[in-house]
């Protein structure tokens, strides 16, 4: 039987997604989708273990908001320490964190 899992859009905030696509010991390839409200976009992403470079391909669509990318970014370098202390690319990380707020701005009207 094959399981199929929807693609979940959240609310608020942003989702990232990282699937493995292709690794060798020293790179890996994922395949990086960023979700918001209103938006799908998609990238490729290699991680390269020696030099501990990240690199992300063009945008599908628009680029994601820069906290995201930031975000993206952050979770694909939590892949590189997981290669380093268990051995083996992740083969999938997912992540959701809230839209960021502006500092000294009061959260309720």
């Amino acid at each position: 039987m094959r399981v199929i899992f929807r693609r979940v859009r959240p609310d608020h905030g942003g989702r990232l997604e990282l699937k493995l696509a292709e690794a060798t010991d020293t790179t890996a390839c994922y395949t990086l989708v960023i979700f918001t409200a209103a938006t799908e976009v998609s990238a490729s992403a290699r991680v390269h273990a020696e030099s501990g470079a990240v690199e992300i391909g063009a945008w599908t669509e628009s680029a994601p908001p820069a906290w995201l990318e930031g975000l993206a970014r952050t979770l694909l370098r939590t892949a590189l320490r997981n290669k380093t202390s268990d051995g083996d690319w992740p083969r999938r990380m997912t992540r959701w964190r809230p839209e960021p707020t502006q500092r000294g701005s009061d959260p309720i009207d």
